[in-house]
């Protein structure tokens, strides 16, 4: 694994640790369930993406597509938490 590679996944592990930290501060100040859900996906996608790129797939085929699951989980907390209120 080169560098770059691996820079990528540092950046991805940073990424998916600090949303589900917001994630997880916004739902002990409303303790509602969406952001709890939300965090605890973000961090199951990266850990995923992490896991799948070291056993060997390119990491290309795993960072962007993980990032944009974790963006649309994070979207979706937030969709949803409107609603709730």
């Amino acid at each position: 694994m080169s560098n770059n590679e691996l820079a990528s996944l540092g950046a991805l592990a940073v990424a998916c640790l600090f949303a589900a930290a917001i994630l997880f501060r916004s739902w002990l100040r409303r303790r509602t369930l969406p952001p709890l859900i939300a965090a605890i996906v973000v961090v199951m996608v990266g850990a995923g993406a992490i896991v799948l790129a070291l056993l060997g797939v390119p990491y290309r085929q795993v960072v962007g597509p993980a990032f944009i699951v974790a963006i649309l989980a994070i979207l979706a907390s937030s969709r949803m938490e409107r609603r709730s209120r």
